[in-house]
């Protein structure tokens, strides 16, 4: 009876999991729906404590539109503080009161992977690869007659193929992490990819150093004022978020949309050549770490850990 609620318990969490992993990364975060995109130049924290007294970020961005302006709010909160870098909103050209801040986005999508990850590991150790019953064995027979001591050959093959299963569970939860940490490193560099490609024909010009922004609510960032010139010599102001301890520079690189100058990209937001060869790099590292994951046979020659000696 008690295995049975288990095993029910076991498939909701795996449903549970599952279903709010697929909501969080492919529904709430999707920018699918949205037409348009826009910085905006100024992030309000907007924090608040939960019920045990948790700090909770809902930022609520600024952005303008046609001169008009707009506000939109995080629908979802997260213990992580809003960057400044993080600025960008995706709204509805018919209706900008429709939008998606970049924050909601990047929490949604990294709660949802770390969901289907848990689901994943779910499924494969509990329904795939069903615990084995070889320890009970070990503990109530094994130990119980013989006072810890092997009684013949087959006892301590038995204990040594338990010992065998252990580390190989460990073996691949070490590089379950680290194919945990590479996807994400790798959805980075996928949002990074998108920008480069969109930014393919975007103008590539210098902005320059105005002046630093006063009043600044931020306690990690600071924002200073650059301007640059379109094909058209028509100035442009736009807010660049440095960290307290960066200096700004007299000049820096940005590509921008000539259709749309508010729409611009700073230095590092794209790929260059090195960037574009070490994302290549992560993504067959992370192919390669998959296999080895799924490949009893290999896995079992990586030695991990300390191996058991026989005498």
């Amino acid at each position: 009876m008690e295995n049975k609620k288990n095993t029910i318990l076991l498939y909701l969490c795996i449903a549970i999991f599952g279903v709010l992993g697929v909501y969080l990364t492919f529904i709430a975060g999707n920018t699918n729906k949205y037409d348009s995109q826009v910085r905006a130049y100024k992030i309000d924290p907007n924090e608040h404590y939960d019920s045990d007294d948790a700090i909770i970020y809902n930022p609520i961005y600024y952005f303008k539109i046609d001169g008009r302006e707009y506000e939109c709010e995080a629908k979802s909160g997260s213990s992580s503080y809003p960057k400044e870098k993080k600025n960008i909103v995706y709204y509805d050209s018919s209706d900008p009161t429709k939008c998606l801040t970049e924050y909601e986005k990047s929490t949604s999508r990294l709660g949802g992977i770390i969901c289907l990850i848990a689901t994943a590991l779910m499924i494969y150790f509990f329904i795939i690869k069903k615990p084995s019953n070889d320890l009970d064995y070990y503990d109530q027979d094994t130990e119980y007659n013989t006072g810890g001591h092997y009684p013949n050959e087959e006892d301590a093959e038995k204990v040594i193929g338990i010992i065998s299963k252990f580390q190989l569970i460990y073996k691949r939860v070490i590089i379950g992490i680290i194919i945990v940490i590479l996807f994400v490193l790798t959805l980075i560099d996928t949002s990074i990819l998108k920008q480069t490609i969109k930014a393919k024909n975007y103008t590539e010009t210098t902005a320059v150093y105005a002046l630093k922004k006063e009043n600044n609510e931020s306690t990690v960032f600071d924002d200073y004022i650059y301007t640059f010139k379109d094909k058209n010599g028509t100035e442009h102001e736009i807010t660049i978020s440095l960290s307290k301890d960066e200096t700004a520079k007299e000049e820096i690189k940005i590509k921008y949309n000539e259709n749309n100058p508010d729409d611009y990209y700073e230095e590092g937001a794209t790929f260059d050549k090195s960037g574009f060869i070490w994302y290549i790099v992560k993504i067959v590292a992370m192919i390669l770490l998959i296999v080895l994951f799924f490949n009893k046979k290999l896995l079992s020659k990586i030695n991990m850990s300390a191996g058991v000696s026989r005498n």
